[in-house]
């Protein structure tokens, strides 16, 4: 999907909300729901009951729901807890979340070291790949062993729908991310229960695309809790994301020793499905106005881009045309007239757009030359082919494409004719969707297996990215919060101070020493943090583009 086609569908989207926002009245006087409500005049109200309300706000390109339906459960649940009868069970929810904090704690001081570590690493490769481009201006060679080119994705991928990843995902990263957030505030909720902070409301938020679920708590009862308490609210949101990881791990580890020793995923999936992997990839979806359109179809059989087979189980489709490439090209030449390379003048070279007709060749040091290159990249047998000069005959030379001035990709299709594409591979990665299964009943969605494996894969990343970059000290995250909450208890303010877990901020009335060097401790932190993360997403927008 073109990043044109994305934007008009989100922006319909959103033309939609606005519309059913203000079509969709409330048919009963508006009431007033929570103390933190929002009073502006785009919010709307509903009560279903006394005790009930939900209130919905729309402003621009953010969508809030916001509803008490969840209180009186929250409230039965601290009930419960604060029940003698449930002593035991108190004691091993206390036990639960304690371990929550020293999770925490491991995770806030790993996401550190790591960012720092990495962030560090992408700076140093930087620099050094771009004094040694500044030092040397060496020549593409056939064999690209041995090459070496910085990824800062080899760390923390980064996963921008159109960009590293594929339009089509985004509905699966938008479930697979709000999923991974409602549990992450129900461990909020659930260790607020644990000390009878009531919840305010609960909700949803969409910011343009970007889902996000909350909890309120009452700021006051959150005051009045010792350091360490609060710390066990706080940490209870990435402990369960971290708990959900290794529950997906442990159900994948599971499944796969299951199918080792039965077969029966397998069995299950050649029911509706069939397994081309052993011959390529298959092509499950084409973007409408792809010129690929012309050449291939739905169902088509992908074996090889340029010299790459596709065949095997490893994803080499998306690794090959997504720079930069960190597949082994077996990359070779062909062998072409020394008389006919030579006819021609080079001046399709100094071109900055080459026609598909008329290309620009590297002979690999005798110059170069611009042929037609259908009949010679469709040539594929070996006697042709070359790794050096030598490979050939004394009246032919060994060229390929030029890489400096054009960018073709050679598409091998079962039961066609080779497909020549001239453009940036990376746009073949995006107008054109493969999998390794092909369903074998035409009711049966052609990606449907595709989106369950991109989906558990989404889920997993999603819960544990939520982990470790929610306690990030971080301003509004969870780890700063949790970081002021460990000084506070490790070293107690005189008077008591308040956090709002929704904002993020803290109100207090001590002002001695102690305080303001915990202070300057925190912001300290803080600002370190914010710059090596701004650093970092520099280094890696700067590596895709």
């Amino acid at each position: 999907m073109p990043l044109l086609h994305a934007i008009s569908l989100i922006s319909l989207a959103w033309v939609l909300i606005h519309l059913l926002y203000r079509l969709c009245k409330p048919k009963a006087p508006l009431l007033p729901t929570f103390t933190n409500a929002p009073t502006s005049r785009a919010s709307r109200s509903w009560a279903t009951d006394n005790s009930i309300s939900t209130t919905v706000t729309v402003n621009k390109v953010q969508l809030r729901i916001e509803t008490s339906a969840f209180n009186s459960r929250h409230e039965q649940l601290a009930s419960r807890l604060r029940d003698r009868r449930s002593k035991r069970l108190r004691k091993w929810v206390i036990t639960f979340y304690n371990a929550g904090v020293g999770a925490g704690i491991c995770g806030l001081v790993l996401g550190l070291l790591t960012l720092l570590w990495i962030t560090g690493d992408s700076l140093l490769a930087r620099i050094i790949l771009q004094s040694s481009k500044l030092s040397s201006h060496d020549k593409r060679a056939l064999d690209v062993e041995g090459s070496a080119q910085f990824n800062a994705q080899n760390y923390i991928w980064l996963v921008i729908p159109g960009l590293t990843v594929p339009w089509t995902h985004l509905p699966l990263i938008i479930i697979a991310v709000c999923f991974c957030q409602i549990v992450h505030e129900i461990g909020h909720a659930v260790a607020g229960a644990l000390y009878s902070v009531p919840i305010l409301s609960s909700g949803l938020t969409v910011t343009l695309i970007i889902p996000s679920a909350f909890v309120s708590f009452s700021t006051a009862l959150m005051g009045s809790l010792d350091a360490f308490s609060k710390a066990q609210i706080i940490a209870a949101g990435p402990w369960h994301n971290f708990l959900l990881w290794i529950f997906l791990i442990g159900l994948g580890k599971s499944a796969g020793i299951v199918e080792n020793a039965t077969g029966l995923g397998t069995a299950l999936v050649n029911l509706g499905w069939e397994d081309l992997s052993k011959e390529g990839r298959v092509v499950v979806e084409i973007d409408n106005d792809s010129p690929l359109n012309a050449v291939l179809k739905v169902g088509s059989v992908i074996t090889a881009l340029d010299d790459v087979s596709l065949a095997g189980e490893q994803d080499k489709w998306s690794q090959y045309l997504m720079p930069p490439s960190s597949t082994d090209v077996p990359w070779y030449g062909w062998c072409v007239s020394r008389e006919l390379f030579q006819a021609d003048s080079a001046d399709c070279c100094k071109t900055a757009h080459p026609t598909l007709d008329h290309l620009c060749f590297d002979s690999l040091g005798h110059g170069k030359g611009c042929l037609n290159p259908i009949p010679i990249l469709s040539t594929s047998h070996d006697q042709f082919r070359c790794r050096t000069g030598g490979d050939c005959h004394d009246d032919a030379l060994c060229v390929q494409p030029d890489s400096s001035s054009s960018s073709i990709l050679r598409l091998s299709v079962q039961g066609q004719d080779l497909t020549l594409w001239n453009g940036p591979k990376k746009e073949v990665w995006e107008q054109v969707i493969v999998d390794r299964y092909t369903p074998r009943f035409w009711f049966i969605p052609s990606s449907a297996t595709g989106s369950l494996n991109d989906f558990w894969s989404y889920l997993q990343m999603a819960t544990l990215s939520l982990f470790m970059f929610n306690l990030l000290p971080l301003p509004f995250l969870d780890g700063a919060q949790l970081l002021n909450a460990l000084i506070n208890h490790a070293y107690p303010a005189v008077e008591p101070e308040s956090i709002d877990m929704e904002s993020g901020r803290r109100s207090s009335t001590s002002t001695s020493t102690g305080s303001q060097w915990k202070r300057r401790i925190e912001r300290l932190v803080q600002t370190g943090t914010v710059c090596l993360v701004v650093v970092y997403f520099v280094l890696g927008v700067w590596t895709l583009v």
